[in-house]
């Protein structure tokens, strides 16, 4: 594997695409109708192992910016905040004189709901522009007959025409999401702000229900893709800013996701509540002009990418971040497969879990489910219910797990305020 640290790297922009999850990128790439994302993960260093540690916004975020477990950094909820105590990489990147900017795109992402703002010289959440409706259009959201008739009519047309569809479009039902173009154009601005070395992080929320596309590609694609097809564009308006400025050559521009989407895979659309790997298996590009093109199939995870940024920048890694460098060994080896811990939503469901590149292991209260991914690479035959975990690591996997959860810090739950409380319910993630 190439060391794909470079001299000329001054520069990291860090792009993460909601619910965008491997596999599904690999068939937009396979059809041709994602040519950006295709470009960066293709021509630069592609991780094809690269796994999340927890399944929803704001814990696998703000994973990504300690580098370390939920049960670690304490924020295991949508909507909870994070201490101030707790190492980021953006204040890391600040401290050494870089300017640093964060793009997001859904309420609860906001400075105010989730801590992820420090660090940030400018951290563009939106302000007030996801409630201007919200006080007027919850009360009649929230009632019995609104919901009662909405539920029953929403569907009814076609994919691509319909009520829901038209609520979409209009905006009305993305009270707390912003779009890919709003987002856009906050990072553009913030790169006519910059002057000198910077780190930026830029969050598209496309991808997640209720989905942002343009309503024509619904004639040759589900509305999953579609969005796919929609955030891809704008990925590749940021490039051509980028090359605007001459900012591309000493750019390094890594793509990623927070968590994948079960699309009826084992039963359900959405995430949160498994741990499957639609829900988990990410995309993770490093592309710079410097660096060659290469797969490598280590499994790693997302809590590794902070520590190999700032190992790039030669900045030093926080003692406290639990996730280590994916660049090369000293003897040009890949970085090696780490094991991946991994934690469901705990409104949905108190499951964690353990993957190996060749094993998963997921607990739920007593009960535990064992997956041979070599040769169950879709996870449909437990081996637990089956009763056929003789000569499997199923009990030093079950040993692994429980003492990782046994490690955890004691995580206080937060208070969440009835506002942030209604948001997570419009976007699905409080039952």
């Amino acid at each position: 594997m190439q060391d794909f640290n470079s001299p000329t790297i001054e520069n990291v922009l860090l792009v993460s695409i909601d619910c965008l999850r491997e596999d599904w990128l690999q068939r937009g790439i396979s059809e041709g109708i994602v040519p950006t994302l295709e470009r960066l993960t293709t021509d630069g260093l592609y991780f094809d192992q690269a796994f999340t540690v927890a399944n929803t916004t704001d814990p696998s975020l703000t994973s990504f910016m300690t580098a370390s477990y939920p049960h670690t950094h304490g924020v295991q909820e949508n909507g909870w905040g994070l201490d101030e105590s707790v190492p980021v990489l953006a204040e890391s990147i600040q401290d050494v004189g870089h300017e640093t900017f964060g793009v997001v795109s859904v309420d609860h992402l906001s400075d105010e709901h989730s801590g992820l703002g420090r660090g940030f010289d400018e951290y563009c959440d939106g302000g007030g522009s996801y409630d201007t409706l919200y006080p007027i259009l919850s009360r009649i959201y929230d009632t019995k007959t609104f919901n009662t008739v909405f539920g029953a009519v929403k569907d009814i047309g076609t994919e691509q025409w319909n009520l829901k569809s038209l609520l979409r479009q209009t905006g009305l039902i993305r009270l707390h999401c912003r779009t890919a173009k709003s987002v856009t154009q906050d990072a553009v601005d913030q790169l006519d702000r910059v002057d000198g070395s910077f780190f930026g992080w830029i969050h598209y929320f496309d991808m997640h229900e209720p989905r942002n596309y343009d309503r024509n590609d619904l004639e040759a694609h589900d509305e999953y893709t579609a969005a796919m097809k929609l955030v891809d564009g704008y990925v590749q308006q940021l490039l051509d800013e980028l090359e605007k400025r001459n900012l591309r050559e000493e750019t390094l521009v890594v793509l990623t996701a927070d968590h994948g989407e079960a699309l009826d895979d084992h039963g359900y659309t959405g995430h949160g509540r498994q741990l499957y790997d639609e829900e988990l298996h990410v995309p993770l590009a490093f592309h710079h002009p410097d660096i060659e093109a290469e797969t490598v199939s280590d499994q790693v995870r997302t809590i590794d990418i902070a520590p190999t940024v700032l190992d790039l920048l030669d900045v030093e890694v926080p003692d406290e971040f639990e996730g280590r460098s994916i660049r090369a060994n000293d003897d040009g080896t890949p970085p090696g497969d780490r094991d991946a811990f991994l934690t469901a939503y705990p409104e949905f469901a108190e499951s964690i879990g353990l993957r190996t590149p060749g094993w998963k292991l997921i607990r739920e209260g007593s009960d535990h489910e064992l997956y041979d991914l070599s040769t169950d690479p879709n996870e449909e035959n437990d081996l637990v219910a089956a009763g056929e975990t003789d000569g499997t690591p199923y009990e030093v996997l079950r040993e692994k797990l429980q003492a990782w959860d046994s490690a955890g810090n004691e995580v206080t739950d937060q208070d969440v305020d009835a506002d942030t409380q209604e948001m997570l319910k419009d976007l699905g993630y409080v039952d």
